[in-house]
């Protein structure tokens, strides 16, 4: 099962540092509040090119990147590749601040890239050792490359800085269900619910770990705790799904599945579990559902056209059926 991506990390806006230029920082920070990313990137250009040490504007202009919706994967990786441009410009024109190479080392964490993201929190915490967001954000990197006790040393000393952080309960439960540590994993959801009670995220990934414990009703009220929370929220419906499907509850799960995909139209994983729930009722209409996950994601192209072909027996239906709801407490 694909693990709930890690919840978006902070990083701070820096204010203009030059009077000249304050007016055309002003709108663009105005656009940019308004929603017009396109026309405040322009706008920081139009900064930088007037003054092509305004480190500010690049770092904003490296956020607005990072937030630019793509209209495919080639286009998110182009705007990834020119946010790192101008955060890694941005500390070469001034290396004294910390939220900068927080930034730079948040996208790394976004791409995967945790040993890179390592470094530049270390320099971000040489310059400020109570930094909290890069304490964090270090923590997250250490917990991706299966470094737990420094990822935990890490959130600890979060939790002395701020003991009612949001962030610290969420991505440390996180690390927890990524370690295999369920129970651990619940009760730091458990503090984010008591922090912040109308936050469906908390009530998902603590439904996610009960599902691991095997308290299956406890994962249900959870899943339905988030929906009734936020209603367009498709992960919960995803989740409570695969978990009535497993339970035998074909109808349900089908229902919370179309759902799901209702409020996440081009997530492929929702689309693979209709392919596997419809796999031994309908292998027709599950090849069409593998077609569609991988359109929408042709990474994984390779496993779905498996897929695919185990369709066109009665054993490999069964074995799609049988790898992916039969222990769903195991997985």
């Amino acid at each position: 099962m694909k693990k709930v991506l890690l919840v978006c990390l902070s990083v701070m806006l820096l204010a203009a540092c030059s009077s000249g230029e304050e007016k055309l920082f002003r709108k663009a920070q105005i656009l940019t509040d308004k929603g017009h990313l396109e026309k405040a990137i322009q706008a920081y250009s139009s900064i930088i090119k007037k003054n092509p040490h305004h480190y500010a504007a690049y770092v904003s202009r490296g956020l607005l990147y990072e937030q630019l919706k793509a209209k495919d994967a080639e286009q998110a990786k182009k705007n990834k590749q020119l946010a790192e441009r101008d955060y890694v410009k941005a500390i070469s024109l001034n290396y004294q601040h910390p939220e900068i190479f927080n930034n730079l080392a948040a996208l790394y964490i976004d791409q995967g890239r945790y040993s890179e993201a390592v470094l530049q929190l270390n320099q971000a915490l040489l310059l400020r050792p109570d930094y909290k967001m890069a304490l964090l954000n270090r923590a997250v990197a250490y917990s991706q490359q299966g470094k737990i006790s420094q990822a935990l040393t890490d959130f600890a000393e979060v939790e002395f800085l701020d003991n009612r952080f949001p962030l610290l309960y969420l991505n440390r439960g996180l690390a927890f269900f990524d370690a295999g540590y369920y129970a651990s994993a619940a009760e730091e959801y458990s503090y984010l619910a008591q922090l912040e009670p109308e936050n469906p995220r908390a009530y998902l990934e603590r439904g996610r770990a009960f599902v691991k414990m095997g308290y299956f009703q406890n994962a249900m009220d959870d899943f339905q705790k988030a929906t009734a929370l936020r209603e367009d929220y498709a992960m919960p419906y995803y989740y409570a799904a695969e978990l009535l499907f497993s339970k035998g509850d074909t109808d349900q799960g089908l229902a919370y599945a179309e759902q799901a995909k209702k409020f996440a139209p081009n997530y492929a994983p929702i689309y693979e579990m209709m392919g596997d729930m419809l796999a031994l009722e309908s292998p027709v209409e599950a090849t069409q559902h593998y077609l569609a996950a991988r359109r929408l994601n042709p990474a994984q192209a390779r496993r779905y056209q498996g897929k695919i072909r185990m369709m066109t027996t009665e054993n490999g239906r069964k074995r799609v059926v049988a790898s992916r709801f039969l222990n769903i407490d195991k997985k």
